[in-house]
């Protein structure tokens, strides 16, 4: 199943987008995959509790883009765990992205490294009912050892 979404992206870190994307000949939303999937690798950094969701700073309505973005459900459910768990919006997760590792990708994109494009299926969702109370475990990842309910 695909899911179409949108992602608000200031007009810098689209120049960063656009600028990769002529360098290494892929497509920005190849390099926003990518992104996020650096930031899901990396996620101990980022995950909080008791906070509010953060936004990106305002700024004026002609300095944003807005990028349409297709998602496989496992994409889609990822990404709105990493909006619940790091406290940030998705758009603001691809901008902290952005800064943080592009020039890395961009590198590797031009020395020809393979990136893993099947992520998203080493994502858990297990269900377990504990005095009438649901209970949610999701893995990030494939554990060792899945434990037994």
């Amino acid at each position: 199943m695909l899911i179409d979404s949108t992602l608000h992206v200031h007009k810098s870190i689209m120049e960063m987008l656009e600028k990769c994307s002529e360098t290494t000949g892929e497509s920005i939303h190849y390099m926003i995959k990518l992104l996020m999937q650096r930031v899901m690798k990396d996620n101990h950094r980022l995950l909080k509790t008791s906070s509010r969701i953060k936004y990106q700073k305002r700024d004026e309505k002609e300095n944003w883009h807005r990028i349409h973005v297709v998602l496989n459900e496992y994409e889609y459910e990822y990404y709105l765990d990493m909006r619940k768990f790091y406290k940030m919006s998705v758009s603001f997760i691809l901008a902290y992205a952005v800064r943080r590792y592009l020039d890395n990708i961009m590198n590797e994109l031009l020395n020809a490294n393979k990136f893993d494009n099947y992520l998203y299926r080493n994502y858990i969702f297990s269900l377990e009912v504990v005095d009438k109370i649901v209970c949610w475990k999701i893995y990030w990842g494939i554990p060792l050892k899945i434990p037994a309910f």
